[in-house]
């Protein structure tokens, strides 16, 4: 062979061979993306509302609150049983002046997602921040008569300064309470007391919490794809976690449905591993494998507004109050309508969740049906109220979120109130879950479907929001021996637990059995569909779900 053909040939092979090995290796590394991307298993779950903040300080629903369960941590956690565990403490504290002194030891571990350590110094800030009523923290008043000296912060007589919560050095962590309180471990699981960064928030100023670019964690995920607005978002694991290990599941994608059929497209789809049903849903669905159903602590209600500023409402009259309070069968709407495990409720407080400290007995089965369905007293309570106001009829506006579900309610409540209750007149007005959680706030509103899941097995948890000018109330009731109560059990009975208990049986009897302040409905219940490779998803009957142990296998 010439010299020059044999140098072409040599030539043609060696390109031969870089281009086959470079197919090879381009394979390859397709493969490789392939394996490695199918590694990473999402999760998908839904939300039937957008978020309205993220903010630990400014959060007032249960949406703010599950989102900030998942990104935040505090001194403790909600193990998967529901009793509260160890997370930023490293240690339990250490107690002085007969447990009214705590001194925490923060892990030496716990960091931000940015880095930055976990201070004591975080502690003292965000609690601070939360009893200065320049920040109007929805949930300060959680802190009132517990946290030594937060009552007359919250009313402005005494600097936030002066709170008991002080910083010893880096890592410790004094905290000074007004007495020993049975639930403060339990407090310490929520999002209140949670610590803040304050270096982060004050350089994000208004924008923090409204967005996931303004938020830092130190839970076990970190929130991303979220502008403030959009109908869906991500949980990240956090790589910065001191209990990271323990995380198992990457990436949790959260998509905002607010009609059952559609979600259920999209679980049967495999777009949406868990679904929650009701009605006809829970029927169709109920000999499925992957069907469950279980009780929860959700109280749900309706507020009545008696008026606001001084300016008092037709809701002011406690016939008419009362009146609408009983003229619902609520049997109808929970076996028929929602059909999903929940139960008619006649108080606040629902049932088989929390029980007497001495004699062991249900608090709901204690204090009994404060306001049940009876159709005749509600008609001759309602006909009085109308004369009392010097009116013949009345028309009231319903205020609710905009869900299926939440609109098969409303229109079954307006049949029952109109039906029962002569010359009453219901509009609905369905809005957003956000706008439903803003007009609650603001009080703007006649007549709100609500509810409340409650923060710990406490019934503190569902009296507390009544106080007067609590900012959970909204209602414009207040009653100066239904403070003294709460309060009470809040603080200084806190050394007797009967008397505590006794308290609160009273105070919820004050709140319904005398002054219909609420339209109890039902104790939710919880029917879903769950993908069996679907594990650890943790819920509890009071608090926020919890998905540090969630895993898809």
């Amino acid at each position: 062979m010439h010299k020059t053909a044999r140098k072409i040939v040599v030539a043609l092979s060696l390109l031969c061979l870089l281009v086959l090995t470079a197919c090879q290796s381009g394979e390859k590394g397709e493969s490789e993306k392939v394996t490695s991307e199918k590694k990473v298993k999402v999760v998908n779950i839904m939300e039937t509302s957008g978020i309205p903040n993220a903010s630990p300080t400014l959060a007032d629903n249960s949406v703010s609150f599950r989102v900030i369960n998942q990104i935040f941590e505090g001194l403790y956690r909600l193990d998967k049983n529901g009793k509260p565990a160890l997370a930023l403490a490293a240690s339990e504290p250490e107690e002085k002046d007969g447990g009214k002194t705590l001194i925490f030891k923060i892990r030496e571990d716990a960091k931000w997602s940015n880095g930055d350590p976990v201070t004591a110094q975080d502690f003292e800030y965000a609690w601070k921040k939360v009893v200065d009523p320049k920040t109007a923290a929805a949930y300060g008043p959680q802190m009132e008569e517990i946290v030594k000296n937060a009552t007359p912060i919250l009313k402005g007589e005494m600097s936030p300064d002066e709170l008991g919560i002080k910083a010893l050095d880096e890592k410790t962590l004094q905290i000074e309470l007004e007495n020993p309180v049975p639930i403060f471990k339990e407090l310490l699981t929520t999002g209140t007391f949670f610590p803040q960064n304050q270096a982060f928030v004050e350089k994000q100023g208004d924008r923090y919490g409204t967005k996931s670019v303004t938020l830092i964690s130190n839970g076990p995920y970190k929130l991303e794809n979220w502008n403030g607005t959009n109908m869906t978002w991500d949980y990240v694991k956090n790589p910065t976690y001191w209990d990271g290990k323990n995380v198992t599941t990457e990436k949790i994608h959260v998509t905002v449905v607010k009609d059952t059929n559609a979600a259920l497209n999209l679980y049967n789809t495999n777009k949406l591993d868990r679904v929650e049903l009701d009605g006809e849903f829970v029927k169709q669905y109920k000999d499925d494998k992957n069907f469950h159903k279980d009780a929860t602590g959700r109280s749900v209600y309706m507020k009545m507004n008696q008026g606001k500023n001084g300016v008092k409402t037709d809701l002011a009259n406690l016939n008419l109050r009362r009146g609408l309070a009983m003229a619902i069968d609520k049997t109808g709407m929970v076996n028929t309508l929602l059909a999903n495990g929940s139960i008619a409720l006649n108080g606040n407080v629902p049932g088989n969740i929390m029980f007497d400290p001495e004699t062991k007995e249900d608090f709901r089965k204690q204090n009994g049906d404060l306001l049940k369905y009876d159709q005749q007293e509600a008609t001759n309570a309602w006909k009085q109220g109308l004369k009392e106001v010097g009116k013949s009829e009345l028309t009231l506006t319903l205020t609710s979120g905009d869900t299926s579900l939440q609109r098969k309610q409303t229109e079954f409540i307006q049949n029952q109130l109109e039906k029962n209750l002569p010359g009453l007149t219901i509009k609905l007005k369905n809005i957003t879950n956000q706008a439903s959680f803003q007009a609650d706030v603001t009080q703007d509103f006649e007549l709100l479907l609500g509810g409340w899941g409650g923060d710990y097995q406490d019934p503190l948890t569902y009296l507390n929001l009544f106080l007067t000018n609590s900012p959970g109330n909204h209602t414009g009731f207040s009653n100066a021996k239904y403070d003294e109560l709460v309060l009470g059990a809040k603080g200084k009975l806190s050394v007797d637990s009967e008397k505590r208990w006794q308290a609160l049986l009273e105070a919820e009897q004050i709140l319904l059995k005398d002054n219909a302040v609420l339209i109890p409905l039902y104790q939710g219940g919880r029917a879903y569909l769950q993908k069996s490779n679907l594990k650890n998803y943790t819920t509890y009957p009071i608090g926020s779900e919890n998905y540090k142990w969630i895993e898809k296998n």
